[in-house]
Order: C-alpha cells, then structure tokens, then sequence
C-alpha cells in the first residue's frame, strides 16, 4: 500500500511512541549496538544511523549489464543504473525523513545510493517507527563519528616542517626514489589525464606543490570560465562567479568545487588538514616549493574528508559519480573500534569500486605491534582487508573478488618492514561463529575467504604489496614540507602508482592493475606472498614497462560473432615481425579474470597480410570477451584490443546430427531449447525397443550436449529421440564395431 504522510499525521505517529518504548528496544530490525545506544539516548537527542534496505542490486548482474562498456562509460552507467534503483526503492522512506526533518525531528539525510541505504540522524522515536512501519527496510545500524587520530594510520605523532625552497631544483623525496619514480617520469609519463581521489583528514590545497593539480568541478563552473577556484591576487579562493548556494550539477552537493567535507557536511575538504595534506602530496605533489614529493606530479586530486564509516561510503559514491580513475585513503577501521567495523558494508562498497572500473589504494593499519587489540585475521584493517581485483597464485583459496589493493610500509632508506605494518592474512566468514558479539552478520556470498572457521585455511592474503612510509617527506600545511610515516605513507605511493599506470594505458581494468602491482614488486620477506610485505614492495618502472607492452595491438581487424553455442574469431595483420602467435584469453562479467582458451600460431616475419581464425565451442549462454595475447619469439607480447560476442538463447527445439556417425562406441548428442522445459532423451533399436534413456529432468534454456556410450549394445541402426514441451524430434544413428 501506498503510503502518504502529512505533518499533522506525523505528528501523531510521534506522539503515539511514548508508551512503545519496552516493544521498541527489542525491534529486529534495529542493530543490537544500536538498541544499546538508544536505550541510553534522550527523547530530543539526535542519532547518527543508516538504514539499508532488503533489495539490492545484483552486483554480479551489474557487471554483466556493463562489461562490454569501455571502463569510463562503464563507470558512468553503473552510477546511472544504482542511483535509478535507489530511487525507485527508497522514495517512500526518503518522504517520510523529509518530513521529519521539517519537524526538526531528523538533522541530515544523505542517500547511499551505492548501497540502496540511507545516512541520517534522527531522534530516537523515528528511528523505532521506521523499523516498525517500513518493510522494505531490513536493518538500521548505529553510525558512530570516530576521532581522526584514530583512523589515520600513521606512526609519526609529531611532524617535522621543512620550510619551502623556491628556486631550487626539486629533488624527489627518499620514498620516490627506492620505487623508481623518476625513471618513469624520464620516459615520459607523469600521471596527465589521471584523475585521482584523496579520501583523508582534510587537505591545505592552496599547498603550491599541490594547487596546479587540484581537481576543479567544471557542473559547478556556474559563469563558465573554466574554473571553480582562482587566485585573488593574495590568496587562493572560490571563484565568487560560482559561488550561488545551488547544485548545479545535482549531485546532492551544493557548491562542491573540489570535493566535499563529509565530516563536517560542508563544501571545503579545507582549509588545512595536515594528515591529509601529507597523503596528498604524495600522490601528486610537483616540487614548486622546492621538493619532488609525489609520484604522480602532473593527475588531478579530488579530496573528501572523512569522519567515520559512512562519510568513507558516502565519500566512495560521490568519486565515482564525478569519474575518477582512483581512489586512495590512509584512514582505516579496526577490529577494536567500539562498534566494530562493519565488514560487510565496506566489502559492498568496494564491490561497487571494480563494478565500476575504479581501483582502490588503502591502508591497512599501523597495529603489527598490537596483535593482542587486534590479533590476526583482523590485524589487518577495513577496507583494506577486502579482496584484490586480481588472485595471486598463491592465493589457492580463490573466492570473490573487490577494488582494494590493501598496502604494507616499509622503511625508504632501508626497504626493509617497519615492525608497526600489520600482519596478515585477513577472513572473510562468519565472524559471529567464532566471536559472538561482533555486531554484523556476514552475508554468505561474503565467506568466502575462511580462516577460523576452517582450521587450516589460509584466509585472505594480505597485504597486497608494501611502499615506502617511513622515513619519506611530503608536503605539509602552510606551505612547507614534513617526514611523513605509516602505512600512511605508503598508501600513497602506489595510488601515484596506479595514476602512472592508468595514465600509459586508459584501457587497464582494476584487475590489470593489481597484476601489474603484483607481480612487478620486488620480492621481499618470504618468497611469493607473504603476510609482512604481500607479493612485496612495488617498483613504479618495473610497473610502467609491462603497463606499457599491455597497450592494444593495432590490428588490421578483429571481430568476434556467434553462431548458436559457439564464439568464432577473425584477425587480420598487416606485417608482422618475429611473430611467434596468439594466445586467445576470454573472461565472462561473472568471472573477470583472464582465462586462456587456445592458441594460434603466428607467421613470424613477413610483409604479407595474414588472416587467422579460431572457434570457441561449448558454450553456455552469455556475454564473452576475448582478447589476444600476441608473443614474440623472445617472449615479450602485447596485448589486443577487446572484442565481444553473446550467446543468445536458441530459438527453436532442435535436436542434432550425433557425431561422429557411425560411431564406436561412443558419441555425442547435441540439442537445443529455447525455454527451461522438462526433457527426456532416449534411444530406440530399429524395432521400437527402448535401450537407453540419457536424459528425464528439467534442463534451463540453451545448448546441450550429452555422451552415449554403446558398448553393452550390439552393432545396428538406432533412433534416438527428444521430447520436450510437446516438441518431439526424431534421429538416425548407426553403431559400428
């Protein structure tokens, strides 16, 4: 039933909670830590909370919807796609809160789109009465505001300035060097076109080794000059045309020209920000002052800062929305918070990272000296204990898959693990099983990377890699330069990293990052991946070099089409030179990963014009991907461009030819249906006798294939028959021994 609300009716509806109460504390619906907080609230107090929603949206048919989109149109129709299914599913919540904000009874409402979930406080008593009344809602959950200096990771309590140096040669700072930043930047690259997210304690982003490579939000460049911030001839402001109290571009921010405060819900993620500062100009800080502090000198920064675990959510879905290529943060939730993070939530919101092609760079704590708070498989902290985008081999306990490259610190002078780098592996189960007050159930889908509930399993690998924190310099506010320390740190050297990569080759998806991350890194510790220094500390050349041989082949042509249950692929190549052949990968929007499917051998050299082809059969209905991995004799390859086909569901029951025909002793039959039907497959001896039945039961819709095996019957002529759905199809076959 529709519901409207008046404010008279609200009124009532609030007034009617006074003799509740007893019912209320114990409603289902309201997390337990929440019913603790409200039981000790008073009637007019506020609440932060956020309630989620029963339905959400399939991630795994998101990605099917959008996977053969290029990366950045595929980020922009997965916004599209979640911001339309929120709105459809939460309208009647969002009237009922809109009208209690009017009453002064909610503060703040802030929509989740990302999560089908609503942000807001509230007073207590329409907290009860939305658990009570609206069954779309399944759980509301206590929204705590944490201490910055808890959150941030770093290990430094004080900072060292370091006053600027205009003039000098900017030389780069200890921690570019150890990952060989420079030789990037010599070859060419230096992060332009990248656009980067900054999700920390607040930024000085007047810095003038930050200024030039601020983000500037042209939805809200109201007189269209092409700028949201300038320089009013002594300090760096809003640019007062803009400056109107509307949201231009009507994504929920008013006057957002380069990012947004979700702590304090206004529009300067500023004017100082100090930890912030430090995080960002390691990311893109250019040397103006006299320093070379970050890696990526020449991407853009969007910064957001942070106050606790829905302003990082929150902060998540609006870069997205503004098209970012990565988002980094150096604030992280552990397993002592009171309450305790909430997993599930922070995995969801990295899910929506990869389905939208965003990679995500994050700390994982400074608690490696503090297993007894927070021992393993939680030393290592949210979100950077969700999973890569890529499995590492030895990763072989394989389950789903995030956006999160989960980073460890090592010293820039001795490239050695600071004793403070948290240990891993981290879990994903049902943490509840074996410590019974965390307050957050696991979705099943979400166990998938056990470690105490399986005695023996391996968990989930972490960290990712490790990069220098210790002992690097960055900018700071007020214009100068600091040590800087810390996972910290080093989380934002390999967002400037990732920059570098995205900015050579556009094309690279979260999960070619993390490869390249991966298995670029210098080995460190244990060999493989190992719980101190991941799959070890990365090299930014290294990294830029095989980023490089991934850019697409110019082909002369490459096509995929369908043709019932199989994919057929056509190339073409203009020349070709110590071309040793093609090795043909496919990945599905189920299972993002590379598989190969075959190899074609190539002409080695020569001038000529050269056509291949290779057909993929057997397959189940869907949208498949391909790709060419193209190999010199040497070894060296390039990647090709993707090309993408879909098999469609037949349209007609249709019962084929077995082969081979006549057979001994076996064959295979072949059939089609066009709709989920019962079917039964038999055969028949040439007088009517039934020998075999293969199949009685109901199949889905498509391409089936089924052996027979004739070694009990005699030589002869058989009839094998289908019946499905009032389709009867008949079939000659003959056994020859």
């Amino acid at each position: 039933m529709k519901k409207v609300f008046t404010v008279q009716f609200f009124l009532l509806l609030i007034f009617s909670f006074v003799n509740e109460t007893k019912a209320q504390d114990n409603h289902s619906k309201i997390n337990p830590y929440l019913q603790t907080v409200l039981l000790d609230a008073a009637s007019n107090e506020f609440v932060n909370v956020y309630a989620t929603f029963t339905k959400q949206y399939s991630f795994e048919d998101l990605r099917e919807q959008t996977s053969f989109l290029p990366r950045k149109q595929r980020q922009k129709e997965v916004v599209k796609i979640l911001r339309e299914y929120a709105a459809a599913h939460q309208q009647i919540v969002r009237n009922y809160l809109e009208s209690a904000k009017s009453q002064n009874q909610v503060s703040k409402i802030d929509v989740l789109w990302a999560a089908n979930t609503i942000v807001f406080s509230a007073v207590p008593e329409v907290i009860y009465y939305l658990a009570e009344n609206f069954e779309e809602i399944k759980e509301i959950r206590f929204d705590p505001v944490f201490d910055q200096s808890l959150l941030i990771d770093p290990t430094e309590t004080t900072q060292t300035n370091y006053p600027p140096n205009p003039g000098d040669n900017p030389a780069p700072q200890p921690g570019l060097v150890l990952i060989n930043a420079p030789a990037v930047w010599a070859a060419g690259d230096s992060g332009s076109g990248v656009l980067a997210a900054n999700h920390d304690s607040g930024c000085f982003w007047a810095h003038p080794d930050l200024i030039n490579n601020i983000w500037h939000n042209l939805g809200e460049d109201f007189d269209t000059d092409g700028k949201t911030i300038e320089w009013n001839g002594s300090s760096w402001i809003f640019d007062p045309g803009d400056v109107n109290g509307v949201d231009n571009d009507a994504n929920g921010y008013v006057d957002d020209f380069l990012g947004w405060d979700f702590e304090f819900n206004d529009n300067n993620p500023g004017p100082n920000g100090t930890h912030g500062t430090n995080t960002a100009g390691l990311i893109c800080g250019d040397g103006t002052n006299g320093t070379q502090t970050g890696v990526a000198p020449r991407a853009k920064l969007i910064n957001c800062r942070l106050g606790g675990e829905s302003s990082t959510w929150l902060a998540i879905q609006y870069s997205v929305a503004a098209g970012v290529d990565v988002i980094t943060s150096s604030h992280s939730y552990k397993w002592y918070f009171s309450p305790q993070p909430n997993y599930p939530m922070h995995r969801q919101l990295t899910d929506f990272e990869l389905a939208a092609g965003v990679v995500h760079t994050n700390s994982t704590s400074n608690d490696g000296n503090n297993l007894g708070s927070a021992p393993i498989p939680y030393n290592i902290a949210a979100p950077g204990n969700s999973p890569p985008a890529w499995i590492h081999p030895d990763q072989t306990l394989v389950g789903g898959l995030s956006s999160i490259v989960g980073v460890g610190n090592v010293n820039a002078t001795t490239d050695i693990i600071v004793s403070s780098s948290p240990y891993g592996p981290a879990a994903w189960e049902d943490i509840q099983a074996i410590h019974p007050s965390y307050p957050y159930t696991m979705p099943l889908g979400y166990q998938d990377y056990p470690y105490e509930t399986l005695p023996g399993s391996i968990g989930l690998l972490k960290p990712d890699v490790s990069a220098p924190g210790n002992g690097t310099t960055t900018t700071n506010d007020g214009g100068g330069y600091a040590g800087f320390s810390g996972t910290s740190g080093a989380t934002p050297h390999v967002c400037g990293t990732v920059a570098l990569l995205l900015s050579v080759n556009p094309n690279l998806t979260p999960a070619d990052v993390s490869m390249i991350l991966q298995t670029t890194s210098v080995e460190k510790g244990t060999p493989g991946k190992d719980p101190r220094y991941g799959a070890g500390r990365i090299d930014a050349y290294q990294a830029y070099l095989m980023a490089l041989s991934m850019i697409p082949v110019e082909l002369s042509s490459f096509i995929a089409s369908a043709n019932e249950n199989s994919v057929t692929l056509n190339w073409t190549t203009a020349t070709e030179t110590n071309n040793s052949g093609y090795v043909i990968e496919r990945k599905t929007p189920l299972d993002e990963r590379w598989k190969q499917v075959g190899f074609v051998p190539g002409f080695g050299t020569t001038t000529e014009s050269k056509s291949y082809t290779f057909k993929d059969i057997n397959l189940d209905m869907g949208l498949y991907s391909y790709r060419l991995k193209q190999i010199d004799f040497d070894g060296t390859f390039e990647y090709s461009n993707e090309v993408f086909a879909e098999v469609n569901a037949p349209k007609n029951y249709v019962l084929m030819q077995n082969y081979p025909n006549p057979f001994n002793p076996s064959t295979t039959i072949e059939f089609s249906i066009p709709q989920t039907s019962n079917v039964i497959v038999e055969v028949y001896n040439i007088v009517g006798e039934l020998v075999a039945s293969l199949v009685n039961q109901t199949l889905e819709a498509g391409y089936h294939r089924l052996n027979f095996n004739a070694s009990n019957l005699p030589s002869g002529t058989y009839i094998y028959q289908l019946k499905a759905n009032g389709h009867l199809e008949t079939k000659k076959m003959v056994l020859l021994k």
